[in-house]
């Protein structure tokens, strides 16, 4: 079974889709969950701490092959007006970290290879003039990639981690200010594609890849 941390809209929806045409199980996890839309799964808000406490125990009892986070949210604008940089950190990084531990705790126990997978940004590698809350979050991420491939594969874990830096994609992040380049921003759909076909094919404990937005 898949289980995709974000799979509500966005990335996280197709590549949760990409999985259910090919038939595989599938569990979505996202704040706007509808059973209706993206079948099996919960609503989980990350800035609520009863949230993803509650996803704790849910993992725990859900088994699953392969973990894809690619929850998040972002902002562009001045950083003293922002107005939520808290419930970004929380939503974005912090409180997904722990979700992701009890995942890992999972996978690490199985015997058969396993998938952990974290979509990151462009941004995770790039400083941004109007992103500095979003840019801070997407560097954790791609740290704590790169330090889990390197701990799996220390440890001789069956955990195969990836991550994925796409640049900007045409989905809701856009919503409220679309930028004069947004016709050249990614296609989720085959970003989506690009992903899963690298993560069924992968065979090392970490693999990495940047997404520019005009190369699919």
């Amino acid at each position: 079974m898949n289980f995709v941390l974000g799979g509500t809209h966005g990335l996280g929806q197709q590549i949760a889709k990409a999985f259910q045409q090919q038939g595989e199980q599938t569990f979505v996890v996202g704040r706007t969950y509808d059973e209706a839309t993206h079948g099996a799964g919960t609503a989980v808000d990350l800035s609520n701490g009863q949230d993803f406490k509650k996803l704790i125990e849910q993992i725990d009892k859900t088994d699953f092959n392969r973990f894809f986070w690619v929850a998040g949210y972002g902002y562009n604008g001045d950083f003293s007006e922002q107005v939520d940089p808290h419930k970004m950190a929380l939503v974005n990084f912090a409180n997904a970290v722990p979700v992701a531990q009890a995942v890992w705790k999972k996978l690490a126990n199985k015997t058969e290879p396993t998938n952990f997978v974290i979509v990151s940004s462009t941004t995770g590698e790039k400083a941004r003039a109007d992103e500095a809350v979003y840019a801070s979050t997407k560097h954790a991420q791609v740290g704590f990639a790169r330090s889990l491939g390197l701990e799996s594969e220390r440890l001789g874990l069956p955990i195969r981690v990836a991550l994925f830096m796409p640049g900007g994609m045409q989905t809701p992040f856009w919503d409220a200010q679309r930028p004069e380049s947004y016709d050249t921003f990614l296609d989720p759909a085959k970003v989506s594609v690009r992903i899963v076909e690298r993560v069924i094919e992968q065979q090392t404990p970490f693999y990495e890849e940047t997404i520019p937005k005009d190369s699919l």
